[in-house]
């Protein structure tokens, strides 16, 4: 750590959590062979209900109104959501979330502007209703690619109990969360997409293909979140 993350650490009060502390992530020590550093943000330390929900950018109107249900609904429900607070599906689900008065935790590529401007209001809000923000590096690499933002998305899942899918297309972060979670054996919930665009409707059915939970809205997510078994992860898992 360099002179300048510390003094970015030490001026926002960020948290930096190491792989042996109480406090870490356990189920990326799980799933990752070198577990990395995490910068924290805030005062939720609790990652054992998270429900990752992602989706497109440019999602429709309905769509987030859709995303905007399910965090409500989430957070009435003692669930916290988890996203990626990029535009579109991501800010409103964490905006439902927040309006029903629920905890949630944002994951990002890095801390130092890595959410775009107008959703910094958003960020702020998550802070001040007892959520957190988590990420592997303070400032963006040097030299890096969209793999960064991969390993982003790879953590929304790992510590996510379930994956709710809104508006994806066949390609995206979006999906590339959902694709990793199958690999992790961790629930993907795909929601019926209200909207006739071709590649909402593709990235639906590659869901499908995927043997995603289908659901129609959020009262039908709360219930299949209670009826799925409860299962301490493994090493096996991973």
């Amino acid at each position: 750590m360099n002179h300048k993350e510390q003094a970015y650490i030490e001026k926002n009060s960020i948290n930096v959590l190491k792989s042996d502390s109480i406090r870490y992530p356990k189920a990326i020590t799980q799933a990752r062979s070198q577990s990395p550093t995490i910068f924290h943000l805030g005062d939720n330390f609790n990652f054992d209900n998270g429900v990752s929900v992602v989706g497109t950018r440019s999602c429709t109107e309905l769509g987030g109104i859709m995303a905007e249900k399910i965090g409500r609904s989430l957070a009435k429900n003692n669930y916290s959501v988890v996203s990626g607070l990029a535009k579109g599906i991501d800010a409103h689900a964490h905006k439902g979330c927040l309006d029903g008065n629920g905890i949630c935790i944002g994951v990002l590529a890095w801390f130092d502007n890595s959410h775009p401007k107008e959703n910094k209001p958003l960020l702020d809000k998550i802070i001040e209703n007892s959520g957190c923000l988590l990420s592997e590096h303070i400032f963006a690499p040097e030299k890096f690619s969209k793999y960064e933002f991969l390993k982003r998305d790879q953590i929304m899942a790992i510590i996510s109990q379930a994956i709710v899918v809104i508006e994806t297309k066949p390609k995206g972060g979006a999906m590339y969360t959902a694709k990793y979670a199958r690999k992790k054996n961790i629930p993907i919930i795909a929601v019926k997409p209200q909207t006739n665009d071709y590649e909402i409707k593709s990235g639906f059915e590659t869901l499908v293909k995927m043997d995603a939970i289908i659901s129609d809205d959020d009262q039908q997510i709360i219930d299949i979140l209670k009826k799925l078994k409860k299962k301490t992860r493994s090493l096996d898992d991973f």
